[in-house]
This record gives C-alpha cells, sequence and structure tokens, in this order.
C-alpha cells in the first residue's frame, strides 16, 4: 500500500511539472505561432507574385499555375496560423493580428473562406491560359480575397 500511495504521488508530481512547464512553454509557442504566421503572409506574397511574372511574361503558365496552386493551399491553412494569444494585444509591434479576429471568429473565417475561393478563381483562370481573366481575378483576389481580412483584422506594423 505504501508503494502504491508513493507511485500515485509521484504521477501527481510529474502531472504538475508538466503543467507548469507547458505554462513556461505556451508564450514561446505563441511566438513560434505568429513567425510561422509571418512566413505565410510573406508566402501568399511570393505566390501572387509568382502569378504576376506569368502574367507580365515573364514566367511561364507552368510556374504559374504552381503559384496558384500554392496559393490556394496558403489560404487554406490560414485558421490555424491565428491561435488565441497571438494578437497585437499579446506581441506589441510583432504580431498584426487585431484581437477582433477572436471577437469575431465567424466573421473571420468567412473572410477566410473567401479568400480561398478567391484564390480558387484565380488557380482555375491562370490553368484556363486565358490571362486577361487571370489579370482581373488577380485584381479581385487582392483585393476581396487579401483586403477583405486584411482591411478589418490586420494592423499594419512599422
Amino acid at each position: 500500500m505504501k508503494k502504491a500511495m508513493i507511485g500515485t504521488v509521484a504521477i501527481g508530481a510529474v502531472i504538475v511539472a508538466l503543467g507548469w512547464g507547458a505554462a513556461g512553454v505556451s508564450a514561446q509557442d505563441n511566438e513560434a505561432i505568429v513567425k510561422d504566421r509571418q512566413a505565410t503572409m510573406k508566402a501568399q506574397g511570393a505566390a501572387l507574385d509568382g502569378i504576376k511574372k506569368y502574367l507580365g511574361g515573364e514566367a511561364d503558365q507552368a510556374a504559374g499555375t504552381k503559384s496558384a496552386d500554392n496559393l490556394v493551399k496558403l489560404a487554406q491553412s490560414l485558421p490555424g496560423k491565428f491561435t488565441k494569444g497571438t494578437s497585437t494585444t499579446d506581441f506589441p509591434g510583432k504580431s498584426g493580428a487585431k484581437p477582433i479576429i477572436w471577437a469575431d471568429w465567424d466573421k473571420f473565417l468567412a473572410a477566410q473562406k473567401n479568400l480561398v475561393a478567391q484564390a480558387e478563381k484565380l488557380d482555375a483562370a491562370v490553368k484556363s491560359g486565358d490571362k486577361k481573366a487571370a489579370a482581373e481575378q488577380y485584381v479581385a483576389t487582392g483585393k476581396e480575397g487579401c483586403g477583405g481580412c486584411h482591411t478589418t483584422f490586420r494592423e499594419k506594423l512599422s
């Protein structure tokens, strides 16, 4: 019985220690999430730049399609990149994510879904080879897709 009690106390101590460790790691994890989110946004910018190069004749359709496919995948990944505790309030000067994201999560998700829809239309237009349609959708994706989030949910970092 004494061994069982010692084992129970030891297990309890491990659980408490893990809890304290998790609390200490949380801020580091959130900082890593902010950095990952920023890298994802830069990757979206690079994908848009790749599409722009295709539209301007500096890249072929295959390269434009690869960029458009990548943009869709990146846009789809965004909800998982916005964890609570990673806003401008939590990381002033480092995070551009306004707290309204979590206060109005459904509106944020609707804006993200619109971005995905716009990116999918752009992807289809690039794949069609119709540069005029792709150029028009490129503008719409920037304005309605990217702008749909950035206008409401993003604070510009200096």
